[in-house]
């Protein structure tokens, strides 16, 4: 199997892992809602979050078909989207989440290092100069 084709399957594979961490976030416990409402909400209030991580997905869907199609923007804004990734939640305060949705959030991790490594680190790279 070629490189090419190998990026394309973990980008896609990326995109069907986050469907399926929304759908474990919202088929959660109820009791684990209850008490991840209950912790503080960290330095942003609650619609500020909402709007943070909605403006966050609608880019980052866009960003993965830019990565399917080799556009070369896409390269740089999936890296941004990766730190803006692990940044973000530290400032959101603490999270309490099923082991669903935590299993998800790990597999997504490493598919995420895996694109990083194609974009950057393989033959792949050539794909995305202008």
């Amino acid at each position: 199997m070629d490189i090419e084709k190998v990026f394309k399957n973990i980008v896609l594979l990326d995109f069907v892992i986050l469907i399926l961490l929304i759908v474990s976030i919202i088929i959660e416990p109820e009791e684990i809602t209850n008490i991840s409402e209950s912790l503080g909400a960290g330095i942003w209030d609650e619609n500020t979050i909402t709007i943070i991580f909605m403006g966050f997905l609608i880019v980052y869907l866009i960003n993965l078909i830019l990565l399917y199609k080799f556009v070369s923007f896409g390269k740089v804004l999936y890296l941004i989207l990766s730190i803006l990734g692990i940044v973000l939640p530290l400032t959101a305060g603490p999270i309490i989440s099923s082991s669903l949705t935590y299993t998800f959030e790990w597999i997504g991790g490493a598919t995420s290092g895996g694109i990083l490594v194609l974009l950057y680190f393989s033959p792949i790279k050539d794909k995305f100069i202008k």
